[in-house]
């Protein structure tokens, strides 16, 4: 769980090492727990999305192995957590990405796996997704041996302009 050390007084998370930490998974042990999925998903209610329209999104959990073994670019994860919206677009698509980024860090955060995926969003069987949804963005997320340590992260992997 996301914990909190008091230092000199100021109480500081520790967001910033779990950031650090995080990694594509894609390889895993095993199913998630219900509480596991819970917790994940309680993440992804707390996201933000544009003008607060929660109604454009549907979240798809799929463990059913049958459905699983039909899409392609999985990593034969044992859940897939997809999200859909209604009125696919740019404000969509970015808030879509910020449930999954929600999400991928309330995994990593119980030490499960996970990866950001698209690419196997085209192969998902046509009556799993809500009717009226498109999906959009989707997290393969299970158990996993990997180990998360923080890592150096370059300060020039993306270039930054300053205006002061």
């Amino acid at each position: 769980m996301l914990r909190s050390l008091l230092l000199g007084g100021l109480l500081i998370m520790e967001t910033q090492k779990m950031i650090s930490s995080r990694k594509a998974i894609r390889e895993y042990s095993g199913q998630i727990t219900d509480y596991q999925l819970h917790e994940i998903l309680t993440a992804a209610n707390a996201s933000p999305v544009a003008m607060g329209q929660y109604d454009n999104y549907r979240l798809t959990v799929i463990q059913d192995p049958a459905t699983l073994a039909k899409m392609s670019g999985v990593y034969d994860a044992p859940t897939v957590i997809v999200v859909s919206t209604n009125n696919a677009g740019a404000p969509e698509e970015v808030s879509a990405g910020a449930i999954v980024h929600n999400m991928e860090l309330a995994a990593e955060d119980q030490g499960l796996g996970a990866n950001y995926n698209m690419g196997g969003l085209s192969s998902i069987p046509a009556d799993v997704i809500p009717s009226g949804f498109t999906p959009v963005f989707g997290l393969t997320v299970g158990q996993t041996t990997e180990k998360f340590a923080p890592r150096e992260v370059p300060m020039d992997r993306i270039k930054t302009n300053f205006v002061k």
